[in-house]
């Protein structure tokens, strides 16, 4: 595992953290687990790009949010809890943020600071999806303890 992997996944652990702590609910341990996991995952993905033979590092197709929304809806397909999603897209957010603050340069973008934009836009987008995951798995939850 490189620094930079290891950067990431620490990056992606506080997000994790912050999320769960500002949220202010409690999820079993088991998805808290798997959501962790997903977490790790996401921090990964977006480096992806250098294994799929996509030709650039830092391509617009995996640092963005278009990955979060294949995995979202490959997990809801199999109907598995959000807490996977929220997961998987707090640690893309973390890693898009944190290339923000030490890289910028997303291929196919052009213009001064526009790759930075791109990816605060994106990591903000991914923020938005796992705030709303979490309020669906309360609704969810909720529902089953009433039901």
């Amino acid at each position: 595992m490189t620094v930079d992997r290891i950067i990431h996944l620490a990056v992606g652990v506080v997000f994790f953290i912050l999320f769960l702590r500002l949220a202010k609910t409690s999820y079993e341990l088991k998805l808290l687990i798997l959501g962790g996991i997903t977490m790790a995952v996401g921090t990964w993905m977006p480096d992806w790009d250098l294994w799929l033979g996509i030709g650039y590092h830092r391509s617009p197709l995996t640092h963005s949010a278009l990955p979060a929304l294949l995995f979202g809806l490959l997990v809801f397909k199999i109907k598995r809890s959000p807490i996977l999603v929220v997961g998987f897209c707090l640690g893309l957010a973390s890693h898009l943020f944190w290339d923000i603050i030490a890289y910028g340069n997303v291929h196919w973008i052009k213009g001064g600071n526009n790759d930075r934009l791109f990816l605060f836009v994106n990591a903000l987008l991914l923020i938005i999806a796992a705030v709303m995951m979490h309020y669906k798995y309360l609704i969810s939850s909720s529902f089953q303890r009433s039901g």
